[in-house]
């Protein structure tokens, strides 16, 4: 991508004053800056734009927070220092920063991680703005206020009608310096039409702001080509007012592996995962829905052994967007603090701008695309632990009909333009049948990893950085490393799963006239909801409340008993038909199943004229 930018240095991107911005900010943080995020900063004081793709775990977050303390630290300068006079843009007074996040949860971290900087910072978003209310504090006027100097928001924010009414006041507007955006990437995914639109306002919304502010984005998976072109024209980017930086985003300690499900996804059994149960390694499991994530929790909680054993309800957490940002937030808290949680299982919540220092393996269930797949996988191998024989791993499981569509969306002579490249789609309906030319690629790929450089334009070796962290690292060329991928290097044969009892079909065993009509089994369905509803209701477990009342005795459970209503004569005949949710429970569900039959038999009466109200035998 070029920048149409002068190559010779000025301003603070010389050699001289990148030094200088080093030296002044470096005290400030923990860390040594890196060479690209020092001169990304710099080239923002110099008045550009700035888009940087960065690999997961490189230093993203740094843009941001150490522009902010350099602006910090110039106010504390003499007028006569060299870094005053090479100021080529206009900073006002007490200047602000806003930053957008696509998550309340990064808000809210992001804003502790500020803070801790000394950088004066505040998160609004729904959740936050609640519990100001609840307290009587109107956050939209501390945010007015001049010592605030960075203020987080979501998009959806931007297009407020408090944000607007902020902007017409001329002390907060003037203040505004710089626009930041962490995963940039998403203004083309989540703002597909349909989810989350407000990312594509990004760019008006920087239009209305002061002339002189800019704007930074960053992201680990920005594709090259057309998705980088479509990114700066929706920015409103014009040539010559951004530099565009393209590191690799490989990771060389993470390993890829794809594996095909022998084990389907629908019911309440996941035996393709028991191999994860068998150790102790920290994994985070990314599922499609959160139907799918729940029914998943429930079987790793089920299968964890030994069933008495008091890590046993620790070992997972569930992490959805149903809970609340303070439940979630003790989720991630006890994963990484408490040794007993080894599993986190979540969605797209969990799927950007999360630090977690201590995961061991990402396991994707059927990633949506390849950014999909490093996003997640990104979380993985964060700080290396050297206890470890095998580094961290990123491991992706396919469908056979994943696997199928794959061949067809490559099949010779198929007609592009019926392959659809795809934003978000709604995967809480269920959108499935979907995929895109660049994931097929890379399903059928001879090696992940080079696909996903040719995919993301991944420079054989990056630019040398200078900083304390890389300065004794010394990489090698890729060409020179052997790959790691489960492509490159095959897995041995995984254990065979283990043999799955005969399913029986609906109402197999039972005489015809024993079998429920189609009317008695709508019935039953609605009772039966209810029931699951009224035990929900009188529960005093805490834990349930965390729960929807259809976890206790979802649907495919109901159709079970229904499927095997003649056979369930006493609470023996439930175990298993039921989870382990409705434990305690069997004497109510079976006295509501036999109000069913006393129903039933009634409404059998009312179609034959001739029968008899039979007892009921249970």
């Amino acid at each position: 991508m070029p920048n149409d930018l002068d190559d010779s240095p000025s301003g603070f991107s010389t050699p001289e004053n990148l030094a200088l911005v080093r030296q002044l900010i470096r005290p400030r943080f923990t860390h040594d800056i890196h060479d690209y995020v020092l001169e990304g900063i710099c080239k923002a004081m110099d008045g550009f734009h700035v888009i940087s793709v960065v690999r997961t775990g490189g230093g993203k977050t740094t843009y941001f927070s150490g522009f902010m303390v350099l602006l910090q630290e110039m106010e504390k300068l003499s007028e006569d220092h060299p870094l005053k006079h090479s100021l080529e843009r206009f900073i006002p007074t007490n200047p602000l920063c806003i930053i957008i996040y696509p998550t309340k949860g990064l808000e809210e971290d992001m804003v502790q991680t500020f803070n801790a900087l000394g950088i004066p910072s505040l998160a609004i978003n729904e959740d936050t703005l609640k519990n100001a209310r609840n307290r009587s504090i109107d956050l939209w006027a501390l945010a007015t206020q001049p010592q605030l100097r960075c203020l987080l928001l979501s998009p959806e924010q931007l297009a407020s009608k408090p944000f607007n009414t902020a902007l017409s006041i001329p002390s907060f507007y003037s203040r505004i310096v710089a626009l930041d955006v962490d995963e940039i990437h998403l203004v083309l995914t989540w703002g597909a039409p349909g989810f989350r639109n407000s990312f594509r306002d990004i760019g008006n919304a920087l239009m209305r702001l002061p002339r002189w502010t800019t704007l930074t984005g960053v992201t680990a998976t920005l594709p090259e080509g057309i998705d980088t072109l479509s990114l700066m024209r929706i920015l409103g980017l014009r040539s010559g007012s951004f530099v565009f930086t393209r590191r690799s985003n490989h990771r060389p300690e993470l390993q890829f592996i794809f594996r095909v499900l022998r084990h389907g996804l629908q019911g309440w059994s996941f035996p393709d995962f028991d191999w994860a149960l068998n150790g102790q390694r920290k994994t985070i499991i990314y599922c499609r829905t959160i139907s799918l994530a729940f029914r998943l929790f429930v079987y790793l909680w089920q299968t964890s052994s030994p069933s008495n054993s008091p890590a046993r309800r620790k070992r997972s957490r569930l992490y959805c967007s149903l809970y609340s940002d303070k439940y979630n937030k003790t989720s991630r808290d006890i994963f990484v603090n408490d040794v007993s949680c080894q599993f986190l299982i979540t969605t797209d919540a969990l799927k950007v701008g999360n630090d977690f220092p201590n995961v061991d393996d990402v396991i994707n269930i059927e990633p949506e695309d390849p950014s999909d797949i490093l996003q997640k996988g990104g979380r993985a191998g964060r700080r290396i632990s050297n206890s470890l024989t095998t580094g961290p791993r990123c491991i992706n499981y396919f469908t056979q009909s994943t696997m199928k569509r794959a061949k067809e969306v490559l099949k010779p002579g198929r007609d592009d333009s019926s392959i659809q490249e795809l934003g978000p789609s709604n995967l809480e309906q269920g959108s499935q049948g979907k995929m895109t030319r660049k994931m097929a690629r890379l399903l059928l790929s001879d090696c992940i990893d080079k696909e996903i450089d040719i995919q993301f334009a991944n420079p054989e070796t990056d630019p040398v950085c200078t900083c304390e962290k890389c300065s004794h690292l010394h990489p090698l060329p890729r060409s020179m490393v052997d790959c790691r991928c489960s492509k490159c290097q095959p897995e041995p044969p995984l254990p065979a799963l283990p043999q799955k009892a005969a399913v029986s079909r609906v109402g197999n065993g039972i005489v015809l006239a024993k079998k429920l009509t189609e009317v008695e089994r709508e019935y039953g369905l609605r009772q039966l909801s209810a029931f699951c509803r009224r035990v929900w209701d009188a529960s005093r477990d805490i834990s349930i409340k965390y729960l929807p009342p259809e976890s206790l005795l979802p649907d495919c459970l109901i159709h079970s008993l229904l499927n095997e209503f003649a056979k369930l004569k006493t609470t023996a005949d439930l175990v298993p038909c039921v989870n382990g949710f409705l434990k305690g429970n069997e004497v109510p569900l079976m006295s509501e199943l036999n109000s069913l039959q006393r129903k039933f038999n009634r409404m059998r009466i009312a179609l034959d004229p001739n029968g008899d109200d039979v007892p009921v035998e249970r």
